[in-house]
């Protein structure tokens, strides 16, 4: 089985009551599947920007390109990539999500994952759950797969999760499980397996 995201759902103790879920566009975010069910959840309710990261010390432009656009007043305006904690302005019934999303860094992934568990911890964040897709020989006319993992022992217990046994490369999503599991914040990770055609 794996966690139930619901506010009125599963209740999550080893998560705990404010538990942020985070997605990154990039290497992470095959047909755009993870970033998009961020960006469902972030439509349920209005959010406030917690923090945000200075982008010149993360992102190389060269890879990740600012965009231009002019404005309402007919001005050209620079948007820059970015990466921000939001906070639920109205969180109700059941754990807050908090949201964690952006774009993956280029550079600097310790002090990128350091900056914003710094942050989670100081805003009393209890828990953090990753969201990420893969390309896979799956076809689009079956439900999408979704494996759930945590490398936390007490997690996995309450909640019947795998521990990942995968050794490679990995992307930012990696770094902020270990970052966050070593801060005391414990994780669990929940990866969408996406056609391979998408």
């Amino acid at each position: 089985t794996t966690p139930s995201l619901d506010r009125k759902g599963i209740t999550m103790d080893v998560l705990g009551s404010r538990i942020v879920i985070v997605a990154f566009d990039g290497w992470n975010d095959a047909g755009e599947a993870a970033s998009g069910a961020l960006a469902a959840l972030r439509a349920t309710s209005e959010y406030d920007l917690v923090h945000t990261v200075d982008p010149e010390l993360y992102f190389d432009y060269q890879y990740t390109r600012p965009a231009t656009r002019m404005d309402a007043d007919g001005r050209r305006r620079l948007t820059w990539p970015e990466a921000g904690l939001w906070r639920p302005r109205d969180p109700g019934p059941g754990p807050e999500l908090w949201l964690l999303t952006g774009v993956e860094p280029a550079r600097t992934w310790q002090a990128f994952a350091s900056e914003f568990v710094d942050v989670a911890l100081r805003d009393d964040v209890t828990g953090l759950v990753t969201l990420g897709a893969m390309l896979a020989d799956v076809p689009h006319t079956r439900p999408i797969s979704v494996f759930a993992s945590s490398q936390n022992d007490e997690m996995r217990e309450s909640q019947a999760l795998e521990k990942s046994t995968y050794e490679g490369p990995v992307g930012i999503l990696s770094v902020f499980e270990h970052f966050a599991e070593n801060a005391g914040i414990p994780t669990a990770s929940l990866w969408a397996s996406v056609p391979h055609y998408v």
